[in-house]
């Protein structure tokens, strides 16, 4: 089955937002106190929370470069075989592929900065990695904060999970039944577990992240792109219970069904 390939891309993340807080008002005396960008960016995990001066100098990076416009990763694959496994087995392998996405190695693959932005990069002496580190951990801030907190991302991993496992039960009985399980209904399980994934993995923002993104969400939704390209989850999801987040669309399925 052709799957909605799970890509990794800034934009998409930011779809669906509330309305947009006030803007942070410049002050210039922080701007003297700044950390420099080579100590504030760095490579760190999802789970740590995002610092004030990261985002200054994000901000300050991006104002630097050619258009005003972060750099975009390639597209990553990911469509692992799964005819003959069971419903589990195809849930477990979408969802590695969610969760290996939005890893650091892999928005680094193929991604080769042009000249703009390694000089922008050397100047600050920020390693290519620790800049995309601390754009995955922005991105996935503001989806979360844009969702309505952790609490409403809870509940929607919750409404996830649920639909996963109704969904791997409609298949079970679907087999004992000898009927053949429609490909509409793998690509319903292969969304579900993929949105699934994508909210666990929201759900380690920290709170602090959230509060700070907010803050600046005008700024970086000026400078952040709104289509193409960090997490594309599937773009129809059947429970309208789950918040809308911005999908590939999926491509055409073949002929052919499974059992």
């Amino acid at each position: 089955m052709k799957r909605a390939v799970v890509i990794v891309c800034l934009s998409t993340l930011l779809h669906g937002c509330g309305e947009t807080p006030a803007a942070r008002e410049p002050v210039s005396a922080e701007a003297d106190l700044r950390m420099p960008a080579d100590l504030a960016i760095s490579e760190k995990q999802l789970e740590e929370p995002l610092t004030d001066d990261e985002v200054q100098c994000f901000l300050d990076l991006v104002k630097s470069l050619p258009g005003g416009k972060p750099p975009e990763f390639a597209s990553v694959p990911g469509n692992p075989p799964i005819e003959g496994r069971s419903p589990e087995a195809a849930v477990q392998a979408w969802r590695r592929i969610v969760r290996e996405a939005l890893t650091v190695d892999t928005l680094m693959q193929g991604w080769e900065p042009r000249p703009a932005l390694r000089r922008a990069l050397n100047e600050r002496r920020i390693a290519p990695r620790a800049l995309s580190s601390l754009m995955l951990r922005l991105s996935s801030a503001l989806a979360a904060e844009g969702m309505g907190g952790p609490r409403m991302v809870s509940a929607q991993q919750v409404i996830a999970d649920e639909k996963v496992d109704a969904l791997v039960a409609r298949v079970h009985q679907l087999t004992r039944s000898r009927q053949q399980t429609p490909e509409v209904l793998w690509q319903s399980l292969e969304e579900a577990a993929s949105l699934a994934e994508y909210l666990a993995l929201l759900s380690t923002v920290p709170a602090e992240s959230l509060q700070l993104v907010a803050e600046y969400r005008t700024e970086l939704k000026q400078i952040l792109p709104t289509s193409s390209g960090m997490l594309a989850p599937p773009e129809t999801v059947e429970d309208n219970h789950i918040i809308p987040i911005s999908f590939e669309k999926p491509m055409p399925a073949p002929a052919a069904q499974r059992r």
